[in-house]
């Protein structure tokens, strides 16, 4: 499925998780006020990294651990006017974290958050909807403040 916000289209059809209201107010609520820099940890189609570049001027760096999200989301970045901004990594949040080299300004996810809960017969959106089988809740706080 695709949107087309006011400034920008994104395209989620080869994502776990479609774009849903919740990234949407996520993304609208973001105090992006001074930032210069941003990290998207499980970006998905790209739908908060694209909303901050939309209302900031920050370079942003997007990960996602699903190869196809990430596809998707340099799709959706070379489509929109603040390409030059937007960097898609295919990483994990662990890996990510060892390797930056940097802090940033912002930290923005839309994180898995489904604790114990029923899972999907779907590998990949179960990675994207579970905690206890991608991002534990605990780990992204730890790893937000290093970062």
């Amino acid at each position: 499925m695709s949107f087309k916000f006011k400034q920008f289209f994104v395209d989620d059809s080869n994502c776990p998780m479609k774009v849903g209201t919740d990234a949407v107010m996520l993304g609208a609520w973001a105090d992006l006020t001074g930032v210069t820099s941003v990290l998207d940890v499980g970006t998905g189609c790209g739908i908060l990294a694209l909303m901050a570049a939309q209302r900031s001027d920050a370079q942003i760096t997007a990960i996602d651990v699903h190869a196809g999200a990430i596809r998707q989301a340099e799709l959706n970045f070379a489509n929109s006017p603040w390409y030059e901004r937007l960097n898609a990594e295919a990483s994990d949040f662990n890996n990510h974290m060892e390797r930056a080299g940097i802090n940033y300004d912002y930290i923005i996810s839309n994180p898995p958050f489904f604790i114990n809960s029923l899972k999907t017969p779907s590998f990949s959106r179960t990675l994207a909807r579970h905690s206890d089988d991608s991002l534990p809740v605990e780990l992204l706080i730890a790893g937000a403040s290093r970062l």
